[in-house]
Formats: C-alpha cells, sequence, structure tokens
C-alpha cells in the first residue's frame, strides 16, 4: 500500500540563509511512518515544478494552492517579493500554516513601529516614514508581511504562529522537529483543521 503523502510548501525565501532553508527542507523530507510522507514543496531546492507557460512566480503561486500546509520564512532581506506574494496566498485560500521568522525582523518591527505608525496600537501608517535599506535589515515591506502572517491587531485566537530563529546555530530545526517529526499527530491536526 502507497504512503499518504502530506505536501509542505516551504516558503521561497532563501537569501543568504542557504544553508538553513536546506536543512530545513531535509529534515521535514526525512519523517515518514508506514501509513504517511511527507514532500517538501520549495524553490530553492528545486522541488516546485515549473509548470510550462507560467512565471517562475505563478508556478510558486501554484504549489501554494497544491500543498497541504504552508511554511513561510520571514528573512531580513526582502528580495523579490515572491514570498510576500506566497504568504498572501496563503492567507487568501487560508491554508493551514505556520511561520518561521528571523529574530532580527521581530527586533526591527518593535523599533520601528515608533515611527512606521502615528498610532501604534491602532497600526495608523505614518505617511511621512521613510525607510533606507540597511545591511541588516533590507526592506520595511517585511514588517507588513510579519503583521499579515501573524494576523497582528486580531484577536489572539485568530492570530498565528511565528516562532523566532537565528539566535542559535539549528534553532529554526528545533521548531520544525517539534511540528514534523510525529507525522502521525501532524497528519490528525490537519484533518481536524481541514475538517473543523
Amino acid at each position: 500500500m502507497a504512503k499518504e503523502v502530506i505536501k509542505i510548501m516551504v516558503s521561497s525565501a532563501v537569501y543568504g540563509f542557504e544553508n538553513e532553508i536546506r536543512q530545513i527542507c531535509a529534515t521535514i523530507d526525512s519523517y515518514s511512518n508506514s501509513k504517511y510522507t511527507y514532500k517538501v514543496l520549495n524553490s530553492h531546492i528545486g522541488s516546485i515544478p515549473s509548470i510550462p507557460g507560467l512565471s517562475p512566480t505563478d508556478s510558486c503561486l501554484r504549489a501554494v494552492e497544491d500543498c497541504d500546509y504552508f511554511l513561510g520564512i520571514i528573512l531580513p532581506r526582502y528580495g523579490s517579493g515572491i514570498t510576500h506574494q506566497e504568504f498572501d496566498k496563503a492567507i487568501e485560500l487560508n491554508k493551514p500554516r505556520g511561520y518561521l521568522s528571523h529574530f532580527s525582523v521581530r527586533y526591527a518591527r518593535d523599533i520601528l513601529a515608533q515611527f512606521m505608525y502615528l498610532d501604534i496600537k491602532k497600526r495608523d501608517k505614518n505617511p511621512d516614514f521613510k525607510f533606507k535599506p540597511t545591511p541588516v535589515f533590507q526592506d520595511v515591506r517585511i514588517i507588513d508581511m510579519y503583521n499579515e502572517a501573524i494576523g497582528d491587531g486580531k484577536p489572539i485566537e485568530q492570530r498565528f504562529w511565528a516562532q523566532e530563529f537565528g539566535h542559535t546555530n539549528g534553532d529554526a530545526l528545533v521548531h520544525v522537529e517539534a511540528n514534523f517529526s510525529d507525522i502521525e499527530r501532524f497528519k490528525n491536526d490537519l484533518d481536524i483543521v481541514n475538517n473543523g
């Protein structure tokens, strides 16, 4: 009897974190039992099909549609914006999802909030706020992506987890193991979310 495949989309964020992305994907791919196995969809490792006639962005967005679970990774580099589009698609489709966020993103979010917003609690944007890219943090849209991902401003029961990583070597893998190693539990949780 063939194993049921659970497709995990790992977002396309990568620049400067290639090794971490490879480790996350390989770790998830390594879990299996007699009934289930994972298939990781990720552009960096080449496991997202390049669909004829579609752009790379559209192929990535199709992978979001096709996955069973979306694992978004928020990094201090914005890149081309494909990752943000993937996040938007996962949110639009209400995909079961979770997030890993580099610790510097939350730090930047906390520090810049006083300048970005006229009213921090209401997240009223300051139209006069300007941000210049730095070597440490590339683009303020990363903060928007983080806020959208976690459901900032929504009641706590409607928010999503964004586990910080980057404090120590391999700390993202601790979260990956906690979430994906018990594939039977993960499948049961997915079924509850999808049927609930």
